[in-house]
């Protein structure tokens, strides 16, 4: 059977994009088979190749829906267990956005396929890759942003991690999808009996992860200072007691015992929102576990809700205590789970929801790092470690990032490991180790090179305690944030609109070489 035939058939094709879309899932965490992220996007670009403008649209609506399907299921789980929705009105939420997610990929093929209709090697490098990047870019912030499972977060672990301090997780992403178009290049020329392009192709995918694999030897930060020993609390409290009255007691009973165990380190570190209660509530106890922190030397930064001017609203804040100065208020607020967007409508079905503390409000300016002794420490609160340019820094003094959260509301599902994977790429942007703890799990160290130092076992009450390096230094990353990777971006284009216009000349002579690389078989 001839490629084209199988590509351009439907059912079998479409069977072939949702499958693609689910096999993409496997590269990212817990399953970590990164090469799958260049082999998928490869599949969906032979899905499109032969096709229509409508139906690569279609096509990639499906392979949309079998990546989030698969990617961000857990969404289901925190609005009916937890958000306490019949499964109704959880899946039909889930099934919402898992649709408005597909519909990314779907422009993706349009706008391919409409723009770049010549199947010559510039679309397949150069076009494809920066269509993909860019609406992965407007993901970002568009409404609010969800920046779940961009394509560079799948390679925490791989060599082109290494592109990380120089052009961010989009970089990363640029350089699978350059690899993907070139492994689709290399199908073909080997189906043709053109070797010589096969080699060309490999070559060019070798160059891509060697060049990674090299850069990851090259640092840009130094150590400042000794290590410090610091302890995360797991407290491990269930998310359906965790707002309970009843709870609120036996809760900070718990942190306090983890917290006496931990006197010896530096800095003891609790979770997202591990204080029940707002911070006006909490003043006798915050004071006590104050004095308590001083005379043991530490510096105790906790999570809890600080009530805000507004009425009947918060922040969700991170303080600190004992030796060490600072207060963090969340900016990047989760949408449905900690606000609901002003559309009047929306807080009619989500008041039914009855989700606990779902009105807190987001902090506005910019917040000052948390300072323990000549230690300075960017502080984000769970979501927020997903944004890119949230995270990203000029500051060269600043030495360690840290993220509390809450992710108890996946419920040991595959959200924890990819959250944890996304603060792995912000270790590897900023050279600088990350301190991940949350309620219930994943709890870890990781080091500036972006590997998972330790991590305390899921699930239970534990202190991980580990000595961690402080750095000190800017990336390239940190001197020009993601311009370079927007400005490869638009290179890109311009090659493919360039290629495009000159490959609609007409020509009495045979097709080029470049051209004639990629036709159908």
């Amino acid at each position: 059977m001839k490629i084209n035939i199988f590509f351009k058939s439907g059912i079998l094709g479409d069977l072939v994009a949702v499958l693609s879309g689910m096999l993409l899932t496997l590269a990212f965490a817990p399953f970590g088979i990164y090469p799958l992220a260049v082999v998928s996007p490869a599949i969906l670009l032979a899905l499109w190749h032969f096709v229509s403008p409508r139906t690569a649209f279609w096509r990639g609506f499906l392979f949309g829906l079998g990546l989030f399907g698969s990617g961000v299921y857990w969404v289901y789980i925190s609005i009916h267990t937890y958000g306490k929705t019949s499964s109704f009105i959880a899946f039909l939420i889930t099934s919402g956005l898992i649709a408005i997610l597909a519909l990314f990929p779907a422009f993706n093929g349009f706008l391919l396929n409409r723009f770049f209709q010549k199947r010559n090697l510039s679309r397949v490098i150069c076009a494809f890759p920066a269509i993909w990047v860019l609406l992965e870019w407007v993901r970002s912030w568009i409404f609010s942003g969800f920046p779940w499972l961009f394509l560079g977060y799948s390679q925490a672990n791989s060599p082109l991690k290494g592109f990380a301090p120089y052009l961010s997780v989009y970089g990363i992403s640029l350089a699978l999808l350059v690899s993907s178009g070139l492994l689709f290049v290399s199908a073909l020329s080997f189906r043709q009996n053109k070797f010589k392009n096969l080699y060309y192709c490999l070559l060019g995918i070798s160059f891509i992860w060697t060049l990674g694999g090299i850069l990851n030897y090259v640092t840009w930060t130094k150590p400042e200072g000794e290590p410090i020993k610091v302890s995360l609390l797991q407290g491990n409290i269930e998310q359906n007691l965790k707002w309970s009255p009843d709870q609120v007691e036996p809760t900070l009973k718990n942190y306090l015992s983890l917290t006496e165990k931990s006197w010896g380190s530096k800095i003891i570190i609790w979770p997202e929102a591990s204080i029940p209660v707002p911070l006006d509530y909490a003043q006798d106890f915050i004071n006590l576990l104050d004095e308590k922190a001083k005379q043991n030397h530490a510096a105790i930064i906790l999570g809890l809700p600080v009530r805000a001017q507004q009425p009947q609203s918060f922040y969700n804040a991170v303080i600190t205590l004992g030796e060490g100065s600072g207060v963090y208020v969340k900016h990047r607020l989760v949408p449905f789970g900690e606000y609901i967007p002003s559309f009047s409508l929306l807080h009619k079905i989500f008041n039914l929801m009855q989700i606990p503390m779902s009105e807190f409000i987001p902090g506005l300016g910019t917040s000052k790092p948390i300072q323990v002794g000549n230690i300075k420490i960017s502080t984000f609160i769970c979501y927020e470690i997903a944004f890119p340019e949230r995270v990203l820094t000029r500051d060269k003094d600043i030495n360690i990032i840290l993220t509390v959260s809450n992710d108890a509301w996946f419920d040991g599902s595959i959200a924890q490991a990819q959250h944890l994977e996304m603060a792995q790429m912000r270790a590897l942007e900023l050279q600088r180790p990350v301190l991940f703890v949350s309620n219930t799990g994943i709890t870890a160290f990781i080091n500036a090179d972006g590997k998972v130092l330790s991590q305390a076992p899921q699930n239970q009450t534990y202190v991980l305690t580990d000595n961690i390096q402080p750095k000190k230094g800017r990336t390239p990353l940190q001197l020009t944030g993601i311009d370079p990777a927007l400005i490869l971006i638009t290179l890109f284009f311009w090659i493919g609109i360039r290629s495009k216009r000159e490959s609609d000349i007409p020509k009495k002579s045979a097709p080029n070489k470049q051209e004639a690389l990629t036709e159908s078989v």
